[in-house]
């Protein structure tokens, strides 16, 4: 199996999708579709959805509501990119200038804020309140991992339970939500529902690890991203904590200070240099493989299925691209 075999088992789902998200896009506003339409036109993996509608699939189901649902989740998710690309000051969002830059910060917040209201206008005419609090409740998690993180800016003692915390809110628990949300659709009984919430959550904290990984030791000619933009956010993750527990004395208070300060081009070539002598990539990745490990075995509960060999390969694709 590859990812054209996963995208052509939810090909029809994905196209309703598209239409889905382009359709709700109704402000009197002009400038704030302009801009929502400026965000989806880029594309984007839509792999939230696509993990939604393998797990309704997973169990048989045929109906549309994961079509609105996940379009629900993506209404969330890109309200958390444009917010976030205007507090990191990006320049880039999928190989072209993001909103903030070609549009400014303060449209780009409030289009933010329209698609947060967006999606829960659409999540109450679905009016199932399971669903509701699922969603409702992984928006209140995401804003807070947000505030978490910027407390936690430079912080050369985070631990790796904050850090986990960290990247749960800002990335795992909408991964969670579409796949408890697609299990429930799918007629599952409790106990397999919460199995794949927590599948889903293994998953996107697996996925947001292997982002950190690459952000300092991926090939940038497939990344298409310098090395050590967490660096200057002064963002401490897995390859910094991996990194900080094999450094001698004098590393180590070199890199508090980088953390501290603004890095520069030197700054970022010594800690890359650093990970490349202490091994630390194939120690994260070994890190990372051991919970897609077990995110594969939760699917061993579910029927042997097609759509269960998509999860399974989905579950290892997320953190291999790029390698």
């Amino acid at each position: 199996m590859n990812i054209s075999d996963v995208t052509y088992l939810v090909k029809d789902k994905l196209a309703l999708l598209e239409r889905e998200l382009k359709k709700n896009l109704d402000s009197d506003v002009e400038m704030v579709n302009e801009v929502a339409y400026y965000v989806f036109e880029s594309g984007g993996k839509r792999l939230r959805p696509i993990f939604m509608f393998l797990s309704s699939g997973l169990g048989g189901y045929s109906g549309n509501r994961d079509v609105i649902l996940s379009g629900v989740v993506e209404y969330i998710h890109t309200a958390t990119l444009l917010h976030d690309d205007v507090i990191d000051g990006a320049k880039f969002r999928r190989g072209r200038a993001s909103a903030n830059q070609a549009f400014g910060n303060d449209i780009t917040v409030l289009c933010g804020d329209f698609l947060y209201s967006r999606a829960f206008v659409n999540l109450v005419k679905d009016g199932d309140p399971k669903v509701q609090m699922i969603l409702a409740n992984a928006a209140k998690t995401m804003s807070e991992g947000e505030v978490f993180q910027l407390v936690k800016t430079a912080n050369f003692n985070l631990s790796l339970e904050e850090y986990n915390k960290i990247i749960f809110s800002k990335t795992a628990v909408l991964f969670s939500a579409c796949c408890e949300i697609g299990a429930m659709l799918a007629g599952f009984d409790e106990k397999k529902v919460k199995m794949m919430a927590e599948f889903g959550k293994i998953v996107g904290l697996s996925f947001q690890m292997s982002d950190d990984i690459l952000d300092y030791l991926g090939d940038p000619t497939k990344t298409g991203k310098k090395p050590g933009t967490d660096l200057k956010e002064g963002k401490m993750t897995l390859p910094m904590l991996l990194l900080r527990d094999m450094a001698n004395e004098s590393e180590l208070n070199k890199m508090k200070d980088i953390i501290a300060s603004d890095p520069d081009e030197n700054d970022i070539t010594y800690i890359v240099d650093l990970m490349k002598r202490y091994d630390i990539k194939s120690k994260a990745e070994s890190f990372v493989d051991s919970y897609t490990k077990s995110a594969i075995d939760l699917l061993s509960s579910f029927p042997d299925n097609e759509y269960r060999r998509a999860l399974e390969f989905l579950s290892e694709y997320v953190i291999l691209r790029d390698r």
